[in-house]
């Protein structure tokens, strides 16, 4: 399937976006380290029905590198998508995202319940507690700044490879995400976000009252299984579904595609 890309203008960044499908439209925001192509994969199942809209997070892949740790504020973060809706001129959208862009789209719904129709929550990472797998994360971003990304990469193949399981293909899709990002912005997204915390109490998302689904998988530290049911749990209108782990993200990517067209089936152009 075809698709098409602009550069939208958002807090003096440049931010790569690039969209697919026709219908109601859907912009999902792919997590740390990640990049737009691996979220269009996912959700090529919802391009017959949906316009699917993906950007390269502020910081990643081919927009602006970011290297002012006060870029990375996850308020300032989340209005990106109100200037991509903005550049697309879309007023209201369904809107979503994965580990770091489910924390963004949640701060967006909260910020501009009108321009929210539902909401798509893939393995949050981030809640009102410290993430668990935060030495890991800064310890990344400590090997990339002094050896360089491939001498990470060589190690962490190694980790995913015996301490994991992981298969190769998942190996592959990682070291390939991680080599697509300005290396000085990754160590400092890195070292930034993983530091998050979105809320005093998750609670004060109670009055989101849209439409949500929350997907999530087991045995992840970094996205833990507890703070995917809360997340599920405190907004008033959501729904759980658990993939069997991690890997099947990369090995059977549509899967995700898949499980959010059986929760927007209802959707039509006319709704929006």
């Amino acid at each position: 399937m075809t698709s098409e890309t602009r550069t939208v203008k958002s807090d003096g960044l440049d931010l790569v976006v690039e969209w697919m499908g026709r219908g109601p439209t859907i912009l999902f925001g792919h997590g740390l380290s990640g990049t737009r192509e691996a979220t269009l994969e996912q959700f090529k199942p919802l391009a017959e029905t949906h316009r699917v809209v993906a950007f390269d997070q502020r910081g990643h892949g081919e927009s602006s590198p970011v290297t002012d740790p006060e870029l990375y504020a996850p308020q300032r973060m989340a209005k990106d998508m109100g200037a991509i809706l903005d550049a697309l001129d879309v007023p209201r959208a369904i809107v979503g995202g994965e580990s770091m862009g489910a924390a963004l789209a949640l701060l967006f719904a909260e910020a501009y319940p009108e321009r929210v129709k539902k909401i798509l929550l893939t393995a949050p990472a981030f809640g009102d507690e410290p993430n668990p797998e935060k030495l890991r994360i800064q310890t990344m971003a400590d090997i990339i700044e002094k050896h360089g990304i491939e001498v990470f990469l060589k190690g962490a193949a190694e980790r995913q490879r015996n301490d994991w399981g992981a298969p190769e293909v998942v190996i592959e899709k990682l070291a390939s995400m991680q080599r697509s990002h300005d290396p000085a912005s990754l160590v400092v997204a890195c070292r930034t976000v993983i530091e998050w915390t979105i809320a005093p109490r998750l609670e004060r998302f109670a009055s989101l009252d849209r439409p949500a689904f929350v997907l999530g998988w087991p045995g992840d530290g970094l996205h833990p299984e507890a703070l995917t049911r809360r997340y599920s749990e405190v907004l008033p209108q959501a729904q759980l579904e658990w993939l069997p782990s991690m890997f099947e993200v990369f090995e059977r990517p549509e899967a995700v595609g898949e499980i959010y067209r059986n929760f927007l089936g209802s959707d039509s152009p006319a709704a929006l």
